[in-house]
Order: structure tokens, then sequence, then C-alpha cells
């Protein structure tokens, strides 16, 4: 037995599956054939074979033979079936595999076609019969048709067979059908009526049924019904071929058509068939899309139609307004392409106008804007948001950094390269997907730490536009954070909290403490939270303290990282209601415009004045904190707080204090959702909140959540402190002047 699939496509192959049985459980073989040439056999096993067929320009049934021997006994054979059609076939024929007639009679083979190539011309060969009358009739459109067939039978005392074949010329090739015609003798006189199904048409448009009728005598009449109403117009309900205008509809619907013919002798037969009658498209229903909304000089832009049937269309015009040079258009009946030159002026607006007749009569018309700008003008369009945005190399470790390009002009290409061809990458590339610029780097030997420089090209038509990024590129994959910069009163210690962050996590790095002054020392350097304490020989006085964290990797490459802290004896601190006045490090005053505050027992020695909104906080260096202000404030009631050394000033209603441990305790009026925020894995430096935002330092990355969701994550450079600037959550890079402020209101 051979299963397997019955169609097969030109240069496809098949697997054909066979079930061999022998009662002498003898060793078999098999040999296959094929009754087209170049058909090709891949013998897998007994049970599988791949069959691949040669190339065919027309449909072709063929038989696939396959023998089994047993090498003893005669060998035994399978046919199997296959039709083979061409790969492209080109052309849609409706043309029945077999007619049969009755000898005696004259008939007539009506076929209609489609082809997707114009038609040159279309013939008929017959093989096998040599009839004494034949006739072709035709008629063609440039891709449609029909073609009759009409051949005069002899009358037959046995069944004869023979083959007819419709050959279609077309310019992109040759297109046939095969048919079989069986000839029986006539038992009396013979008329059959046939008509081919499933004809569709437009409302108002013309179309010809051909019927196929065989007849032993004069036909006498010719007889066509419509049903239901509405009646088609200018209908030749008495001739052979049924020519008529279809009604005018307002959805579609199905007519059944009926044809009665009547030969000599009051012999009568009928045949029917359908009509699907399509409506015309109403006003409103042609329409068109652009490609760009907005395009620039140098592009091509791509006008479409939703005209789709184009068989009962007679013309389709194209046309731009403003004197538009012709020679930049590709024209076709439903698109239009336009090469965009480069204009005078920085914008430039054209209307499109199409107009489409119907061979009804029935004209359409659709109109579309057509706007693009200048080179000049397309390069202010494009911008890359976060263009001073950095991101980190480190060696072997593949990086993506994600940029934000806009464009109101699509862009053609986007490219990134390495600025000035100083270093090369072992990966470098670029992905560009709604707005969103995603670069990824791997660089596995760093030889040296430090800036790098990429330029993004931006390209759109005529236009390119070039921006400058950097990266900061590592020797190694550790990290020294020394932590947030501050100001403090004068005193005799300073705080520090400073972590080794690893790419991988790793720990097991020994850190060390250092300053660039004598005037502080570290009783245990080695230790990442630690204090720096004044040395007995000197005094607290005002100046900027620079403290180093060192550590070095399992390769001896060495990382730093330098804390700046800032004493001073006098100070003003200056919030939206109160403003705070520091002098000979005692607290002079804290007032607005109409009240002072009065704080019963102010620190013997202060460490730190915070105020936003309407509250002011005190810290000493006893690390007591204690708050005054607007009442109703929910900062105001401080919990008893001993042992902190650090304050921020979070938000209008919320403060934080952080201890030595590197824990914080938070109150006021979103302490609880900072605590939430808190309890995320990693280190926390400093929080500020604004609006609906809250950012913190962790890790040494600034990282801001919305509604409990991150929303932005700092890269490069380490953070040196956060700032509210211009209504924004701002950050500073460590090592740098530039002020970053990457959310928006």
């Amino acid at each position: 037995m051979i299963t397997g699939e019955t169609i097969a496509l030109s240069q496809e192959s098949i697997t054909l599956s066979t079930q061999l049985a022998d009662a002498e459980n003898d060793d078999l073989s098999m040999n296959w054939k094929s009754s087209l040439a170049d058909v090709t056999f891949k013998q897998n096993s007994l049970s599988e074979t791949i069959v691949t067929f040669p190339t065919v320009t027309e449909k072709k049934n063929i038989v696939i033979t396959c023998e089994v021997s047993d090498g003893v006994n005669q060998a035994v054979s399978k046919n199997f079936n296959i039709t083979l059609y061409p790969e492209s076939i080109g052309a849609h024929i409706q043309m029945a595999d077999e007619y049969k007639f009755e000898g005696g009679s004259n008939v007539s083979i009506n076929v209609p076609f489609e082809t997707t190539s114009t038609i040159k011309s279309v013939t008929w060969d017959i093989e096998g019969f040599d009839p004494d009358y034949q006739e072709v009739t035709n008629s063609l459109a440039d891709t449609h048709g029909d073609s009759s067939l009409n051949l005069q039978l002899p009358a037959v005392t046995e069944v004869i067979e023979f083959f007819v074949t419709i050959i279609i010329e077309t310019n992109s090739g040759a297109h046939k059908q095969t048919a079989k015609i069986k000839v029986s003798s006539a038992d009396g006189p013979v008329l059959t009526v046939a008509l081919a199904q499933g004809y569709v048409v437009s409302s108002k448009s013309h179309l010809s049924i051909v019927p196929t009728v065989a007849n032993s005598d004069d036909i006498i009449s010719y007889a066509w019904s419509w049903a239901p109403e509405p009646q088609p117009t200018e209908p030749s309900s008495t001739k052979r071929i049924y020519q008529f205008y279809a009604p005018n509809v307002e959805q579609e619907a199905d007519f059944d058509v009926s044809l009665a013919v009547t030969m000599k002798g009051n012999i009568t037969k009928t045949a029917t068939t359908t009509v699907k009658v399509l409506p015309i498209p109403a006003d409103n229903t042609l329409t068109l899309s652009s490609s760009h909304a907005l395009a620039a000089a140098g592009q091509t832009v791509i006008i479409k139609s939703n005209l789709e049937d184009t068989s009962e269309v007679e013309s389709v015009t194209w046309d731009i307004d403003g004197g538009f040079d012709k020679s930049l258009l590709v024209e076709a009946p439903n698109q239009l392409t336009i090469e965009l030159p480069e204009p005078d002026d920085l914008k430039k607006l054209h209307h499109v106008h199409y107009e489409v007749k119907y061979n009804s009569g029935v004209t359409k018309t659709a109109k579309t804007t057509l706007v693009y700008l200048s080179k000049s003008a397309t390069r202010g369009e494009i911008q890359l948001k976060n263009e001073y945005q950095e991101f980190d190399i480190y060696p072997q470790q593949e990086v993506t950094a994600n940029y934000t390009l806009t464009s109101s002009v699509p862009l053609d290409s986007v490219r990134v390269v390495a600025a000035f061809g100083t270093y090369t990458y072992d990966k470098l590339e670029s992905e560009y997907l709604d707005n969103n610029l995603a670069i990824t780097v791997l660089d596995n030997d760093v030889p040296l730490a430090g800036r790098r420089f990429f330029k993004i090209i931006a390209k759109a038509g005529l236009a390119e536009k070039e921006f400058n990024i950097t990266a900061h590129a590592y020797d190694s994959l550790l990290r020294a954070y020394s932590g947030i910069d501050e100001v403090f009163i004068s005193g005799d210690r300073i705080s520090v909290f400073g972590q080794l962050v690893h790419v991988d996590d790793k720990r097991e790095y020994t850190p060390n403490w250092s300053s660039d002054t004598a005037r502080f020392t570290f009783e245990n350097p080695q230790t990442l939270t630690n204090e720096a304490i004044i040395n007995e020989a000197f005094r607290p006085g005002a100046g900027t303290i620079k403290l180093r964290l060192s550590s070095q990797d399992e390769n001896a490459t060495a990382t730093h990282s330098e804390l700046q802290i800032r004493f001073v004896d006098d100070i003003t601190i200056k919030g939206s209601k109160y403003r705070c006045t520091v002098k000979d490090r005692i607290l002079q005053e804290c007032v607005d415009e109409n009240e002072q505050l009065h704080f019963e027992h102010p620190p013997a020695q202060l460490k730190q004045v915070i105020t936003r909104g309407s509250y002011v906080c005190l810290l000493g260096y006893d690390g007591k904190v204690q708050c005054d202000g607007e009442q109703g404030n929910p900062v105001l009631e401080t919990p008893n707080l001993t042992d902190i050394v650090r304050l921020n000033a979070v938000g209008p209603e919320t403060a934080c204090g952080q201890r030595q441990d590197t824990n914080w305790q938070c109150w006021g009026k979103n302490a609880t959702e900072i605590d939430s925020l808190l309890e995320i894995p990693g280190q926390v430096h400093q929080i500020l909140n604004l609006n609906e935002q809250t950012c913190l330092v962790r890790d040494g990355r600034m990282q801001c959540y919305q509604s409990g969701q991150k929303i932005f994550e700092s890269t490069g450079k380490f953070v040196s402190t956060l700032l509210e600037r211009d209504g924004q959550i701002c950050y500073q890079p460590k090592s740098s002047y530039t002020v970053s402020c990457p959310l928006s209101h």
C-alpha cells in the first residue's frame, strides 16, 4: 500500500509511505518509476521514499509506479496518482475534467478564464478525433474572457473518447488545460445543456454567460430567466449567449439564472447557475492611505487606495496639484509612488487627487495630502532626548544602553559607530524601534579605563544628523563607591558609607579608606561603613575634606572613589517657607515672613539643618533630632531618635534619618511608601521625593519610582548627590559639574 500527498507543486518534494507484506519474510527490493520524465526518487527505507518533481508550466496528472521484488517470484507493482501543479499557476481556467455527449449532436464547450498577465491569443487542440466541423469563438478582455469550442459529433455505435486542450497565450507564457470528451451512442434525439457555476459581477456591469450545448437537431429557441428581482437591463433573453448589465444592488446578492433550450421535436432541456452581484462602492468608501504622514526630501512616499477589484474599472487617474514634477511619479491602478525632491521652502504641501471610472459610467474620487520637509527642516525634527546619558563598559561584559531617538519624519536608517577611531570593539550593534535606540557593546579586553565616544548617525531622505554620546570604560569588574557628598556644620567626626560594587556581585575584596589631610584618621580603614575622627592636635574648622575609598580586584587592578565633605562654620539654608542662619556653628534664627521658630533645646554641637515645605529639623553630633514648623505638618511628630548621623529632607511632609549601620528611619506623610522602597535589596545613600516620584541613590545609582514601579535608573558615573531643580529631581555625577534631570514633571 502507498500513502502520501496526492497534490504537489513544481520543484517540490513529497514523502510517500509504503507498507509491504511477504509471507516468506524474504528480503525485498523496490524500484520506482514515473509517467513524467525527470522525477527523482530517494529511498530512505522500505517504508519511506522521497519523490522530487521537475519544473512544469501546466497541470500534469502523473502516475507513480512502485515495483517490489523478493528475488524469487515475479515482481508486483502498485500505482499512485499525483496531480502536479506549476509553482505559479498564473491562470484560473473554469474547465471540467470530462464532458459526456451523445453521438450525432452539435456541441459547444464554453470555458471562462482569468489570467495574471495580458492575454495574447486563445486556441484549441484536439487529440484522438478529427471532427467534420469545428469552430472557435473568443470573447477576450485584457486579463479575462471566455472561449467556446463548437464541434459536430458523428453518430456512434460504441463509446469513443478524445481530448481537447485550451491554450491561452499570455505575455508571461502559455497556460493549458485538457479535458476528456466521451461520446456514446444516442438513444433517440440528443439534447444536453450545461452552465458554468459561480459567476460574480459588479452592479451595472456587463456579463456574458455562454452555455455548453450538445444537440442532434436544430435548436428552436433559447429562453433565459432571472430571479428574484431586480432584473438585469438589456438582457439577451432569447439568444444562445446571455448578455446583460447587472442590476444595481445596495448589498451583495445572489441571483438564479436558468436556461431552457428547445430542439426540433419539441425536446426541451434546462440548466441553472448563480450570479453574485456586488454593490458599487459608496462615495465615501474610496480612500487613500500614505506611507508617510510627514516625509523628507529624498524619501519615497507610497499612496495606496483601497481599490482591490479592477475588473470593472475603465480607467484610473492620479494627479498632484501645485505643479509637482510628474517624472517623479510611478502610477499603478491602486498605488502611486512618489520620489520627493528638495523643495524651495522649508515645508511643502500638495494635494494628491485620485479618480476611478467604472465600466458602468460611475466615477469615484478621493484626495489626501502630501507634506514633506526640506533637508535642513528635517534635521531639526530629529532629536536625541537623552544625549548626555552615559553607560558603562566592563571587560567581557555585553552591555545594552537605551536612548530615546525621536523624529516626526520616519527615519530611513540609524547607525552607531565608534567615534574618533581610537578604540575597537568585539561587538557594536544597534536596533531602532518605536523611538528607542538600543546600543549593544562588548569589549573583551579594556586596555585603559576612561571615557569612550560613539557617534549616532540618523538619516531621513537627504537629511543626515549626528549625535555624540559617551560611555565610561572600566578595566575591572570591581568599582568603589564612597557615598554622597555632603555639607555639615564643622565637627569632630565624619560618618562614611562606602561600597565595593562588583558586576557579578562578588564580595571578597578588601576596602581601604584614606584622607587627603592629617586632620582626620580612621580607626579601622578597612571597614566600608566607618567614621573619620579628628586628631586631637586639631580642632573642628571650616573647609573641604576629601576622603578616598580604594580597593583592587583579583588581577591587582585598582579602583577608587572620592568623597567630598564640606565643613562650614557659617551657612544660610533657604527653604520654600523658612530661612535658617547658622553663624559660628550656632543656629541664629529660622524665620519666615510672619514668624520665627524657637527650638527649646537646640543641639549643643549642631551638625545639620534641613528645611523643606513647612518644617525645619536640626541634627546634633549627639545623634538627636528635633523638628519645628507650621502646625499640622506630620514631620513635627518626630519619633525619639538618638543615633542618627545624617538627615534627608525627603519631601514637604516627609523626613528620613540614617544611622551608622546604614539603615534609615523615616516619618511623615510618605514614610510607609518609602519604607517599602527601602526593603528592595541594595544600600541606600540618599532619598528625595517630588510630587508622585521618589528617587533614591542605591548602590551608587539614581533609581526613581512612581506608584511602586521603577521608572528610571542612572548609568555611567556613580552619583554625587540628588537635588531639586526647576521642579524636577536631578542628580550630579561624581567628579562632574554637569547636572542631569532625566524625569519630566
